[in-house]
């Protein structure tokens, strides 16, 4: 095929870097192009040979959803592959997303063998040949599987998760953090919260997130009679046990956050206020 161009837009510098690292190790001759935002992600589709676009959804200026309704009103980008790369895995945003013509949706986090699924699967659906160079993924389960394909009535359907990956169910309570990993989900007690960081503790499982791990946290509270969620991207920085004890229950974190989203940070600043 011709020369896999990619651009890769999203406003938070290291999500960018995670994703351009997937795309060297995966497509070592791709050629990458990177923006912040939105509005500069349209300058740079009308300045190069994209064939390819990863964009983050909720950015500052034009958001994700507003440059991919763009990309599908310019002739030369009818057909390109336009993976949307977020932490938004409601129903409802994938739908929005497949009807302003998204090529496939990667919910944050994710790793590298659901990356390159994704990746595969919109090449082939707009006729392009994956590169030889790539390897061949195999087919995903649970929560990183063919949500386009299930949410307009495909044949392909992601198989259950296995019991150590179940997602806890119900609203989450004042306080407490739902962690998301790739692989799994545990709820944290909340220690400590800020602009930059959260340190929690949870209590140990069947399932136990990695160091280093992507993350997306979410916290739920009220405004008013308005329920508003905090998501938050990140990474787990540390692990420990809360007593020098070896059969101990609890175990601590810390969680970095990657998002540079001042909306987000506002969210963050208004959760803090309430809960103390």
């Amino acid at each position: 095929m011709q020369t896999l161009n990619v651009a890769v837009i999203d406003d938070a510098t290291m999500i960018r870097d995670l994703v351009k690292k997937f795309i060297r190790q995966n497509f070592p001759q791709a050629k990458i192009f990177d923006a912040s935002n939105g509005q500069q992600g349209k300058t740079l589709l009308k300045t190069h040979p994209i064939n390819l676009i990863l964009c983050d959804w909720e950015m500052p200026g034009m958001n994700g959803e507003e440059l991919l309704v763009w990309t599908r009103q310019q002739d030369n980008f009818k057909n390109t592959p336009f993976i949307m790369v977020t932490s938004r895995g409601d129903k409802e945003f994938v739908v929005k997303a497949i009807e302003s013509g998204v090529s496939d949706y990667l919910v944050k986090p994710f790793n590298n063998k659901q990356f390159l699924e994704k990746i595969h699967k919109a090449l082939k659906r707009h006729g392009m040949k994956v590169p030889e160079s790539a390897t061949v993924a195999k087919p995903m389960t649970g929560r990183g599987g063919d949500s386009l394909a299930v949410l307009t009535a495909g044949s392909s359907k992601p198989s259950s998760p296995a019991p150590a990956k179940k997602k806890p169910s119900g609203p989450l309570p004042k306080g407490v953090a739902s962690l998301r990993t790739s692989e799994g989900e545990v709820k944290c007690a909340l220690k400590k919260l800020d602009l930059t960081s959260m340190l929690g503790v949870f209590k140990y499982s069947d399932y136990m997130p990695e160091l280093l791990s992507q993350v997306s946290m979410d916290l739920e509270f009220t405004r008013g009679e308005e329920k508003k969620v905090l998501r938050m991207n990140g990474f787990i920085q540390s692990m420990s046990a809360t007593n020098n004890q070896a059969d101990c229950e609890f175990i601590q974190t810390k969680v970095i956050f990657m998002d540079e989203d001042a909306e987000k940070r506002a969210l963050i600043s208004e959760y803090v206020g309430q809960f103390n």
